[in-house]
């Protein structure tokens, strides 16, 4: 009969064994992440200097709002992204009590890279100057490209924080 129950401890001490060893390999591998694929890996280097961009203005966006761009400039942040700083004019004889710009940043190969919209919250009077800034991700954008802008947008607690 002892020998009975050391067998039967003996299995259970097995199994117990075996289970801690499963778990302990499984979990092992559920908490690292496999490599990201050559092309998506993030460069964290810092060997290379990145400038700001600054844009010459065409104005060739046409607006019956008023609103001249003066600058458009891109400021790197890292290898990811950056701020989209652009300044305006109201020219109008009218105040403008929402403006919101819609922007395309494109690479050098004319592929859009992301879209950027904002919303002021506060009006701009006439012949006052506003400076609209925004964050963007997006990697190699070499150029901004006006495609919207109006001085309708509503601002909600949504919209304009």
């Amino acid at each position: 009969m002892k020998s009975e129950n050391l067998h039967i401890v003996y299995k259970i001490l097995t199994f117990s064994s075996l289970s801690l060893l499963f778990m302990f390999v499984v979990s092992g591998c559920l908490n690292s992440e496999p490599p990201l694929p050559p092309g998506q890996q993030i460069d964290t280097s810092t060997t290379e200097e990145q400038e700001d961009i600054s844009q010459e203005v065409t104005n060739e966006f046409v607006n019956d709002t008023g609103i001249v761009i003066d600058e458009l400039n891109i400021v790197p942040k890292g290898t990811l992204g950056g701020d989209v700083i652009i300044n305006v004019t109201n020219s109008g004889s009218e105040e403008c009590l929402g403006l919101a710009i819609n922007v395309d940043l494109v690479s050098e190969s004319k592929d859009v890279v992301a879209s950027v919209g904002k919303v002021l919250p506060d009006p701009i009077p006439p012949n006052e100057k506003a400076t609209i800034k925004e964050m963007f991700i997006g990697k190699g954008v070499t150029e901004i490209v006006v495609t919207d802008i109006t001085c309708d947008a509503k601002c909600t607690s949504f919209l304009c924080p």
